[in-house]
């Protein structure tokens, strides 16, 4: 308990410190006045709500009600700032959640630290891309999917699990459609248990108590849709079915990459432990095949989707720092991927404006400098050029380090 409460002390701190440095130095974003894309929709949605109206907006944004009524209920008259206040309050939440959750699996405490340091401090987390592009509603999503990995990471299923699955998702659907997977990975645990004929054992509910979450979910969704006036056709099938086509297996990748950096390469070098750890704990596998899927047919941000893995990816990555030994060579190699980290994570880098007069980008992992065209920040809709230059340069790293990983002992 004594380390827990330092853990959320380190993750408050850090945060409002990264917090208070990012919008010192941080400019908003220029295009639609800092609402950028999306924020357009999740801002008018809050306008209206503010003024009593009816909910319109283009789908599927317009079914995200729940942080725009907050926004309206809480900051009605500053409803920007309402989101970017709320939102650093979610990301802080998160950052305690994460330590929380890396805390349950992981043993050596500098690792925790660790972890919880690069997540705050990523480039395209909200503690500093808040201040850049404020109106957004993941951060709020993440908390949910965050509280309920703590009650499904853990053995057995019991009726408090069903009820705070139960809570989590019926928030969540008003929040975002990814907060779905609990209700999945209740059933999906379930199942597990009792293909290894555990289930009167290890459940303590009645079967059909498991699908109660999920109910819950398409009810709630239902009367939401039914609520809202989408201003446009948006069927998720159809987009699905669209990003399947065009998406690009080489920036489907590179997105993977940029969004982690050396934190994803960690498990992915150690690989044959990776795969048993993930066999040993099959919700999490579940997890992260979910994001896998999703990330690739859920829409154009792809790195952003990606990133939704990271309560497993994190815990991946720290199991293979708590089981390594730490000979000087190793310690060596590990420098080296905190190095690595630190460049790709643009630690000491704002995030370029847009638009911009900028047309040239230098790349180094990730572009660097603070003026280039910004969505070559994302492989996803970079220029070719410097997607491509990205991706060899993470390649030659990938080689490298897993010809130096070769001759350490673990």
């Amino acid at each position: 308990m004594k380390d827990n409460a330092k853990y959320i002390l380190f993750a408050i701190i850090l945060s409002v410190i990264t917090i208070a440095i990012s919008h010192l130095v941080q400019p908003e974003i220029s295009f639609n006045n800092g609402l950028g894309w999306d924020g357009v929709n999740y801002h008018q949605m809050a306008e209206q709500i503010a003024n009593g109206e009816q909910v319109s907006t283009k789908a599927p944004f317009v079914s995200r009600v729940g942080l725009p009524y907050l926004v309206a209920k809480v900051y009605p008259d500053n409803i920007k700032s309402g989101f970017l206040y709320l939102n650093w309050f979610f990301s802080i939440l998160n950052s305690i959640l994460l330590a929380l959750l890396l805390a349950r699996f992981i043993n050596r405490k500098w690792v925790i630290y660790l972890l919880v340091f690069m997540y705050i401090t990523q480039w395209h987390g909200y503690h500093r891309f808040g201040t850049f592009y404020p109106v957004q509603v993941d951060p709020l999503a993440i908390s949910l999917l965050l509280a309920s990995l703590l009650v499904l990471l853990k053995r057995g299923i019991t009726l408090l699990d069903i009820i705070l699955l139960s809570v989590i998702t019926l928030l969540g659907t008003f929040v975002r459609e990814i907060v779905v997977i609990p209700s999945v990975l209740i059933i999906a645990k379930a199942y597990f248990y009792y293909k290894k004929s555990k289930f009167t054992e290890l459940v303590e509910v009645n079967k059909l108590i498991i699908f109660l979450p999920l109910i819950f979910f398409l009810t709630i969704y239902a009367i939401v849709a039914l609520s809202v006036e989408p201003t446009n056709s948006h069927k998720f099938y159809n987009a699905a079915a669209d990003m399947l086509y065009t998406k690009s297996l080489f920036r489907f990748f590179h997105s993977w990459i940029v969004a982690y950096g050396a934190v994803i390469i960690l498990p992915a070098l150690f690989y044959r432990k990776t795969i048993d750890y993930l066999k040993q704990h099959k919700i999490m596998a579940t997890y992260i095949a979910i994001i896998i899927v999703f990330s690739y047919v859920g829409g154009a941000d792809t790195e952003r989707i990606a990133y939704w893995g990271f309560p497993v990816v994190f815990i991946l990555a720290g199991r293979i720092l708590d089981e390594i030994g730490l000979t000087k060579a190793n310690k060596n190699f590990l420098y080296a991927l905190l190095l690595i980290q630190v460049v790709s994570q643009r630690l000491f880098s704002i995030i370029p404006d847009f638009p911009s007069d900028c047309n040239s980008t230098t790349v180094l992992l990730t572009p660097i400098g603070n003026c280039f065209p910004y969505l070559n920040l994302f492989p996803a809709h970079s220029e070719l050029i410097p997607a491509v230059i990205g991706f060899a340069e993470w390649s030659a790293v990938i080689v490298v380090l897993w010809w130096w990983k070769r001759g350490m002992h673990d």
